[in-house]
């Protein structure tokens, strides 16, 4: 049954409460200023930037100028539209016909956008969100002022270009009256911003990557230089990729690419200012996700691992371009994508596999290294402190050496036990009873052991306990003292009680609690030695 037109009532939309539920769309600055950016390259320009200000009065005013083909009026019209009509190329960064609105409303009650095509005189349009209840979903169109043409001519002077322009900025800064707070807070706002855009458009303001139609992006009067995420000047090329086909509604065909870099570890940069520039910490690890050679999303894991410090070197390109739109579920600010179930678990369990456990173990080489490198001095003090004391503590006696077994036979006060214990020479002066070592058998963190017959520990360097605890307290003398000599009094209470028939259960405890220290301290920050992969 098809309802008649008698049945059909129009529900127009409350103008005021729909426009102010839009200011709360979750964006985030940079972001919603990308959006901006993304309709002055979807328009074709080559020159845009980013001014923002504060003026003596506390006033923010941010504008995006390009000189981009421009508008006329209908054009006006139709930008400033909830929902503005699509345009003609699918490609273009442009998609759902709400950015620009939402992204700018999300921060200031008042927009307009200012603009000239070919042959045109320029024109403005409004939206203000303080008069919308008044008048309803209706913008202004009026003349420029000065000012504002003055800013379109600062790109596209005489010729056609936009300027989008926020006034009324309520939500960026906080409640005004302290200038000088809002004028740090606005400068970091500007920071953030330059980073996120150095990323998100590398492959358009970089002008050696021909991937991208080239243009130049200037943040108040300075002009921005790319950021790569994945150092293609020192990775060269990646660890693995994959080109995957997926047939789309229609018939038509497209393909996504996946990409992953293992970065040089720290020490491994030819230059120490391109290592800082690579940003080489825990936070940009991760899958970057590009749609039509516009950063989108990332980084992070999307939900198939967390990020751990011995995934740092990990860096993965996912790019597609508009035709995976839909099969891809691209939300309204561009900013996230959803898997379909056979594609992550691709990802997940076949192609980052490998790359992960390289990069793994290229991390785990450079932590061990650097670990080994700071162990050298470490435990002086604590050698010195025992030994000061070492006669007084002692608990057991050697009683014989098998030199060809290696077995050491102690007697204790409850008699003689017959061990399988390292006996040592001392490596460096005053060593005689902690010992770092690069690994010990099963992977435990410590083990008796003998050094010129002294009672000694020996530590393993290669356990995550020593990194993530001994190391972060190396400038503490009295911690690692007081580490030190808690696992050498374990052992040297360990041979005053060891006997033929309990030996087994203390090399079971030490194995025991090594495996519980390891996992105990696996959430715990990787310390930063200068080498490690650590930025």
């Amino acid at each position: 049954m098809t309802a008649s037109d008698d049945n059909l009532y129009e529900t127009l939309p409350d103008p005021s409460r729909v426009a102010e539920g839009l200011r709360d769309t979750g964006y985030l600055f940079p972001t919603a200023v990308a959006d901006i950016v993304d309709n002055s390259i979807a328009a074709e320009a080559t020159a845009i930037e980013v001014i923002a200000n504060m003026d003596i009065t506390g006033e923010i005013m941010l504008a995006v100028l390009d000189n981009g083909y421009g508008m006329d009026k209908d054009g006006i019209i139709n930008a400033l539209r909830y929902g503005s009509s699509k345009r003609p190329n699918r490609a273009s960064l442009g998609k759902f016909g709400l950015g620009l609105k939402t992204s700018s409303t999300a921060f200031c009650r008042r927009l307009s956008v200012v603009t000239r095509d070919t042959g045109m005189q320029p024109l403005k349009g409004t939206w203000d969100l303080d008069r919308i209840a008044d008048i309803g979903w209706k913008i202004e169109i009026s003349t420029p002022s000065k000012e504002e043409l003055a800013l379109l001519d600062r790109v596209a002077a005489g010729k056609p270009g936009t300027v989008v322009l926020w006034e009324k900025v309520d939500r960026l800064v906080g409640e005004k009256g302290n200038e000088k707070k809002a004028r740090k807070a606005l400068d970091r706002y500007i920071d953030q911003l330059k980073d996120h855009c150095a990323m998100v458009y590398q492959r358009y303001i970089d002008l050696e990557d021909t991937r991208a139609r080239n243009i130049s992006l200037k943040i108040n009067g300075s002009r921005l230089d790319p950021w790569d995420p994945f150092c293609l000047s020192e990775t060269k090329k990646p660890a693995a990729e994959l080109l995957q086909k997926v047939q789309v509604p229609g018939g038509e065909q497209a393909t996504f690419t996946v990409r992953a870099y293992i970065l040089p570890r720290k020490d491994e940069f030819a230059d120490p200012l391109l290592a800082k520039k690579a940003k080489l910490s825990n936070d940009y690890q991760g899958i970057y996700v590009y749609r039509e050679n516009r950063m989108i999303h990332g980084p992070d894991w999307m939900d198939m691992f967390r990020k751990e410090p011995h995934f740092t070197l990990l860096r993965v390109e996912f790019s597609f371009d508009h035709k995976l739109d839909e099969a891809f579920h691209i939300d309204i600010k561009k900013s996230q994508i959803i898997l379909n179930e056979v594609i992550y678990d691709l990802l997940r369990d076949k192609f980052l596999a490998p790359p992960r456990r390289e990069a793994e173990k290229r991390y785990r080489h450079g932590a061990a290294a650097a670990a080994k490198g700071a162990a050298a001095l470490l435990h002086a003090a604590s050698n010195n402190a025992i030994h000061a004391k070492a006669d007084s503590l002692k608990t057991a006696n050697i009683e014989g050496v098998d030199g060809k077994s290696g077995n050491v036979t102690i007697s204790n006060k409850f008699g003689s036990a017959t061990l399988k214990i390292k006996l040592l020479e001392s490596t460096e002066a005053g060593e005689l009873h902690v010992q770092p070592a690069d690994s010990l058998n099963d992977g435990i963190l410590w083990e008796p052991a003998l050094i010129d017959r002294n009672q000694a520990v020996r530590i393993n360097t290669s356990h995550a306990y020593y990194s993530k605890v001994y190391l972060p307290n190396r400038k503490s003398g009295v911690t690692v003292q007081g580490l030190d000599s808690l696992l050498w009094a374990l052992c040297a209470a360990e041979m005053g009680t060891v006997s033929d028939s309990t030996k087994r259960h203390f090399e079971e405890l030490r194995f025991e609690v090594s495996r519980l220290l390891r996992q105990l301290v696996e959430d715990m920050p990787e310390p930063d030695l200068g080498g490690n992969g650590n930025d």
